[in-house]
């Protein structure tokens, strides 16, 4: 059984838990010591973690986020649990020129990557604002910082989780609030996030820049988004440091020129 702090009724949240960066959320929440509520469409491969860590409590909560009306259940079911650590990472991407993308594939994904991270996160402020404790922690990525030609909807979606995120967690701090929103933005992860956004079957993502381990991410990241009280935003890695670093001073056109010639060359 693995060692982790005694956390006694505390819960964390992960949506998309099923999964990828969600899954390895819940795993490393679990040998911090929290008891755990996972929600995503299929939760089945939570039962690993239940075995695993029997000591602890595992909720295992089926809801497609995409669909409005399942978050507002989600956030009536959280009112029976003392909740610390709120994790919005459900989330994907619709690859493709925009005039030939599925358009309805790019509103299911606005309304999970936007409208119910938007909705959760508001609810969960308020509620931890009653006890001035409590973090949300919402998954941006690299693609927050700068338009992508040819993935330009999923590229949207993320700078506007990580300008709202921004936004809310400086007014907390100008409160005085003990309360916090911090969004980490991953590059690219060894998940299968390329096989969904580009709806291709058996598509393989070759990266030519270096890729994270999930679960080395998944361990950085948090530990940085638990324990800051200042920064807005996580950055780890030194590549992704240097591109975030590289997009701010380059003129925008060398910027959307590269994006546009990474991103057309990965179908």
């Amino acid at each position: 059984m693995p060692k982790c702090k005694n956390l006694d009724n505390k819960y964390a949240v992960v949506t998309g838990a099923s999964k990828g960066l969600g899954y390895e959320y819940c795993k490393e929440l679990l040998r911090l010591g929290y008891n755990l509520i996972g929600i995503a469409r299929n939760t089945e491969s939570l039962e690993i973690l239940k075995k695993e860590y029997s000591n602890r409590d595992i909720q295992r909560w089926d809801y497609d986020l995409s669909v409005f009306e399942n978050n507002k259940k989600i956030v009536d079911k959280c009112i029976g649990y003392e909740i610390d650590i709120f994790i919005n990472n459900a989330g994907y991407g619709v690859w493709g020129f925009f005039s030939e993308s599925d358009i309805d594939r790019e509103m299911n994904m606005i309304d999970l990557n936007i409208k119910s991270l938007h909705y959760l996160t508001k609810k969960m402020i308020q509620r931890f604002s009653e006890k001035n404790f409590g973090r949300v922690i919402n998954v941006g990525s690299m693609a927050s910082f700068t338009p992508a030609p040819v993935f330009a909807s999923y590229y949207a979606s993320k700078a506007y989780v990580f300008s709202l995120g921004v936004a809310v967690n400086t007014e907390l701090k100008k409160m005085k609030s003990k309360v916090r929103v911090i969004t980490v933005c991953p590059g690219p992860l060894k998940t299968d996030f390329w096989n969904r956004s580009s709806n291709q079957k058996n598509a393989k993502y070759k990266s030519s820049i270096k890729v994270m381990k999930t679960s080395v991410y998944a361990k950085k990241s948090l530990k940085i988004a638990i324990k800051t009280k200042n920064k807005n935003y996580v950055v780890t890695g030194l590549s992704n440091k240097f591109i975030k670093k590289i997009t701010k001073w380059v003129p925008m056109s060398w910027t959307l020129n590269s994006v546009y010639n990474y991103q057309r060359k990965r179908k």
